[in-house]
């Protein structure tokens, strides 16, 4: 964790952060360290400094902070564009030092050898912009008692926003009581915040195997019982509204479906700002030439809550490299603006150099806008899954929770070990199950071409079973601009673009048909069942086959994600039963 100490000077900035690092094993800085000569002198002369001169100084120690996972900074942070500087660096918390100005100038005027003079107190609380009730990262503490007692209540404090949980290994399986346990244990750590309003973040049901259903159906119950109200919006993205069926599907009982509020991501939203072009060219290498506005639902800012929730499953992606952390609230929680231009900046970067991999630009895009705009606002428990298909089935391999990165990157580490997988040779033949509970379009059902994409061999064909196709995209914007332009690679794309305004508009469909395209690479056959046509399909530029016709050949829905053989020609194919859950390469296209 990153922790400020900030007060006027005088009031022990200095003397309670080195204890409180001492007691969390944190790297000390002061910021009086880093001031750089003529600010120093100018402060010994009796001059306060100005904004000027400030400037230089807080993006060094924002720098420090941003290089230091945990660490607690001494540093005045007098006024909120100051401490707004310095939350730039990622999350952090505040800690206040409290005291009236007679108390801080007595314990002024008994300290000798520092360049502030009891004088220039006046100027520090003149400077002083107390936090705003809605810096929640703040917390205030009275410096009226012993240092130790300053020190203690501060950790006591801290303490609240400080939890981290992790159980995982590619040879574990969580059982349903390990989980429960768990997720007990948590429950106590949020109960002793007393909160009062939660919003509570799940993913929708095309996560139906993220297990964030039965931990949202878990919790649920039980904050209500103790008192807490709590708020329930799915984090949908661009994924139209569920139906009751599907949220029993998630939820099972334990959530009234009228208590589930849908994320409408084209108008209930609020403009926090935006990320520069500058910031947006370098992470891109140049590719992407526009700013990136974080737009949120307008609930977050306006909902009064004192925690959000955020259960999720870390699983490759076609756009971000690693689903989950802040791509559940800035995209999934997101704004048309904000979701177009993310996933278009994924689809320029090369989606094949990006699926499955921490660090990629549209995740520092992602990062950066939550640090920058909404970290400060209220605290954030990301709770975090690492499922694995297996022969035995589905299987949890994880649980990580934390307030952080931290939880994201330990549920990274794990995901990239089991949800990836390396084919001993190229696929010429490979045949996907798409679950008719999660894949009714193919917005959704391409998944099936990201995951496979990396194995294919170049003239190979995928075959697409999809018993519940009904249409292409989630959204009617987006489904007639899928049925306008088609999978057609690349270059027609952007083509596309160039021509089609509605198109050029909507960054994310033109994304989305760049990422479901194999670019001429392999043959895409969609086998689906009544709900789209022959015509439909061919249209879109896959080709068709009925799908009683395949899962006559093929039924990976029975069957072990692997190589089979075929019953009528004795060759062999591969099989995927769930394309949400994994990732698949050979090594000659993951060198390309």
């Amino acid at each position: 964790m990153r922790i400020i100490v900030m007060g006027v000077s005088g009031c022990g900035k200095s003397s309670i952060a080195e204890d409180l690092a001492k007691s969390l094993g944190a790297t000390l800085l002061d910021a009086d360290d880093f001031h750089p000569a003529a600010n120093k002198a100018k402060m010994s002369a009796g001059t306060p400094l100005n904004d000027e001169d400030r400037a230089p100084w807080l993006e060094q120690l924002r720098q420090e902070l941003a290089s230091r996972p945990n660490v607690v900074l001494a540093c005045s942070a007098l006024k909120r564009r100051y401490r707004d500087v310095l939350r730039k660096a990622g999350p952090v918390r505040f800690v206040y030092l409290d005291g009236s100005f007679e108390l801080i100038e007595r314990r002024m005027q008994a300290r000798t050898n520092h360049f502030m003079k009891p004088g220039m107190l006046r100027s520090q609380f003149d400077a002083l912009e107390i936090p705003a009730a809605d810096e929640t990262d703040v917390i205030p503490v009275s410096i009226e008692p012993s240092m130790a007692k300053v020190v203690e209540q501060a950790l006591n404090l801290l303490q609240m926003n400080t939890f981290t949980l992790s159980d995982g290994a590619p040879d574990r399986t969580l059982s349903k009581p390990e989980l429960e346990a768990h997720l007990a244990t948590m429950l106590e750590h949020i109960l002793a915040r007393h909160p009062k309003r939660i919003l509570l973040l799940p993913p929708d049901h095309t996560r139906l195997y993220s297990m964030a259903g039965p931990i949202s159906a878990w919790l649920y119950p039980r904050l209500i019982a103790a008192g807490v109200e709590v708020v329930v919006m799915p984090t949908l993205g661009t994924h139209a509204p569920m139906s009751r069926e599907q949220c029993e599907s998630m939820f099972g009982d334990a959530i009234p479906f009228e208590k589930i509020l849908p994320h409408r991501w084209r108008e209930d939203l609020v403009t926090l700002g935006e990320l520069p072009v500058e910031f947006m060219r370098e992470i891109s290498g140049g590719r992407f030439d526009q700013p990136l506005p974080v737009q949120v639902n307008k609930i977050l800012v306006e909902g009064n809550f004192d925690l959000v929730i955020s259960p999720g499953q870390v699983v490759p992606h076609e756009v971000i490299g690693l689903a989950n952390y802040t791509k559940n609230i800035c995209v999934g929680l997101g704004g048309r603006d904000t979701i177009h231009r993310s996933h278009f900046l994924g689809a320029v970067c090369n989606m094949e150099s990006i699926m499955g991999r921490v660090d990629t630009p549209v995740r520092r895009a992602l990062d950066e806008a939550f640090n920058r705009f909404i970290v400060h606002r209220l605290p954030f428990l990301f709770i975090l899954t690492v499922m694995q298909d297996t022969a035995e089935g589905v299987v949890q391999r994880g649980l990580f929770a934390s307030y952080d990165r931290s939880g994201y990157e330990a549920a990274a580490a794990l995901s990239v070990k089991v949800n990836f997988t390396q084919v001993d040779r190229p696929i010429d033949r490979c045949v996907v199950w798409l679950d008719p509970r999660e894949f009714h379009t193919t917005w959704l059902g391409n998944k099936s071409v990201y995951r496979s994409r990396m194995a294919m061999a170049d003239g190979g064909t995928l075959y697409v079973l999809a018993p519940a196709l009904s249409g292409f995209g989630e959204d009617p914007t987006i489904d007639t601009l899928i049925r306008r332009h088609g999978y057609k690679g690349t270059p027609a794309t952007l083509g596309a673009m160039k021509r089609d305004p509605e198109l050029a508009a909507n960054l994310s469909a033109a994304a989305h048909l760049i990422h479901g395209s194999s670019e001429g690479r392999f043959r895409i056959v969609y086998c689906p069942g009544a709900g789209v046509t022959r015509e439909e399909i061919e249209s879109v530029g896959f080709e068709y086959m009925p799908y009683e016709e395949a899962v006559k050949r093929w039924n990976p829905a029975g069957q072990n994600t692997g190589w089979h053989t075929d019953s009528v020609d004795g060759t062999t194919y591969f099989s995927i039963a769930n394309p949400a859950l994994g990732l698949w390469a050979h090594s000659e296209r993951l060198k390309s």
